[in-house]
């Protein structure tokens, strides 16, 4: 493994467990094993060492993501294992919630581009969902419903992370599915679905 590629790896771990601003350079240094000058010859500054993060991460998350898809043939499996794939990130034991929301909230000025690169990986993300979609609706909603599955994979992430509810997931496809078999706006599905799903569990507590 490159120097560099060290450096990546390690600013990648210290980064995912303790948040950017929370990782200063030395510490870096200290944990690649690398010297000072090393670091400065790849990365002239820290920005530029996060923006490098954030690039190879959304690189082996899309590789990931397109292998784990790959292996469904129809339409709808393919869709439903982006959710499962999601549930999977989930449980892994290193999982602390998406990298790409925590740098746009910690860089909201868009400080060397590092919010702006994590918007580019939400919209490769989206354009990911909405080629999938047009094997099943139209091309605009597939525009549509690739926007509304972003903000449920959102949402159970941060679910997954704060409430430690790593089936958020399949909840969330589960939701979408309810909401796309209806004619309802999102908000009635929603409470639709909450209420159906709650007549289920008391359908099966009369049954026990």
């Amino acid at each position: 493994m490159s120097k560099r590629q060290e450096i990546v790896d390690t600013a990648t771990r210290l980064f995912e467990s303790n948040g950017f601003h929370a990782v200063g350079v030395d510490t870096i240094i200290a944990e690649s094993k690398v010297a000072k000058m090393t670091m400065y010859r790849h990365f002239h500054k820290k920005n530029q060492l996060i923006v490098e993060v954030l690039n190879n991460r959304e690189a082996y998350c899309a590789q990931s993501l397109a292998e784990y898809v790959n292996q469904h043939s129809s339409p709808i499996a393919r869709i439903k294992s982006v959710f499962e794939w999601h549930e999977n990130w989930f449980r892994n034991a290193t999982f602390s919630g998406c990298m790409f929301a925590h740098a746009a909230s910690e860089f909201n000025d868009d400080e060397d581009g590092i919010k702006s690169t994590a918007a580019t990986q939400k919209a490769r993300l989206k354009s990911y969902i909405e080629e999938l979609l047009k094997h099943i609706v139209s091309p605009t909603e597939a525009d549509r419903l690739s926007r509304l599955f972003i903000m449920l994979l959102d949402g159970a992430t941060l679910t997954a992370q704060v409430m430690n509810q790593p089936e958020a997931a399949m909840e969330a496809w589960g939701l979408q599915k309810f909401y796309c078999a209806s004619q309802l706006t999102l908000s009635e599905a929603l409470e639709a679905f909450v209420l159906t799903n709650r007549y289920i569990e008391l359908a099966c507590f009369t049954d026990l």
